[in-house]
């Protein structure tokens, strides 16, 4: 998956998915990358217990980006 940086605000970095959804996201999840850079996300094979706990912190950046949309 691509995202790609629309905007940075204050610690906040507004990303655009590849279905053309918005999600902001903390900024230290982008590492060095700035305005208008692509960001390739790529997937490994975790253990059960990781994949739960990835699922959660996922679901928990989406629903902070809803509510502060």
């Amino acid at each position: 998956m691509r995202i790609i940086v629309d905007r940075i605000v204050e610690q906040n970095a507004v990303v655009e998915l590849e279905s053309g959804s918005m999600l902001t996201i903390p900024v230290e999840l982008i590492g060095d990358a700035k305005e208008g850079d692509a960001i390739v996300l790529t997937t490994e094979k975790k253990s059960e217990e990781t994949k739960s706990d990835t699922h959660s912190i996922f679901e928990r950046l989406r629903n902070k980006s809803k509510a502060d949309n």
